[in-house]
């Protein structure tokens, strides 16, 4: 073999060996390409399926706030007939009698409105617990204020400044666990209220850009099913 002939071999076998260099670069390049667009895609099918259940765990806490909120406005309407029953009560013989018997009714009917919902609430049982007890503590304070008439009847002095003293701290029961039921109705709406949230997940943005880490379902409904003081207010400007 010549000079001539060994230099164009020579050539031939250098282009087919960049050639085949080329091919095996450019196989490992699709390669790595395809695998990352796998990943991609697992990556975004993920934060596909968590969003949808994020937006039905949002819609299940959106529809157990709204249902919540009616009852526990219903329960408050309920507590202030209570205490204004609890006010009748403390005025004595001069108390409309009409009047006593109407706000307990009206806070049995508001309670049992209520009570059925509240009831089937996996939080709810407390608040009609609550409300239980409370009516407990008010048949209490009437027995006592009776057991007073009697005892300033028979002008028994002693026992009338004792039990005055009992009767008080009676009333400011009720008072204070009629306060404490009510901040209870609050407490359980704004836990309910809370934001559903993703759980964490592997570091790094999405493919769209969106951490998952931080990804949270709430809606417009919710923000304005959040108890506020100017609700609070709202009820109480109802109650009788």
């Amino acid at each position: 073999m010549n000079p001539v002939e060994a230099a164009l071999v020579g050539g031939l076998l250098g282009a087919l060996l960049a050639s085949g260099l080329n091919i095996l670069l450019a196989w490992g390049q699709r390669r790595q390409q395809r695998e990352h667009d796998l990943e991609m895609s697992a990556l975004t099918h993920r934060q596909q399926l968590q969003r949808v259940v994020l937006e039905d765990a949002a819609r299940l806490r959106d529809a157990r706030l709204a249902r919540l909120r009616e009852d526990a406005k219903e329960l408050t309407r309920a507590l202030f007939d209570l205490e204004r029953l609890a006010l009748l009560m403390q005025w004595g013989e001069s108390a409309d009698k009409d009047e006593m018997k109407r706000v307990e009714l009206a806070a049995r009917a508001r309670f049992e409105s209520a009570r059925a919902g509240l009831t089937l609430d996996p939080d709810g049982g407390r608040l009609t617990a609550a409300f239980a007890s409370l009516t407990r503590e008010i048949d209490e304070y009437q027995s006592m204020l009776q057991s007073h008439r009697v005892l300033v009847e028979a002008r028994v002095v002693q026992h009338v400044v004792e039990h005055a003293d009992q009767l008080e701290a009676q009333r400011r029961k009720v008072i204070d666990d009629i306060t404490a039921a009510i901040q209870e109705t609050q407490a359980l709406l704004a836990s309910v209220s809370v934001p559903v949230e993703a759980p964490a997940m592997e570091a790094g943005p999405t493919p769209g850009g969106i951490d998952i880490r931080s990804e949270r379902a709430d809606s417009v409904e919710t923000r304005r099913m959040l108890p506020t003081p100017e609700g609070d207010e709202a009820v109480a400007a109802q109650a009788p």
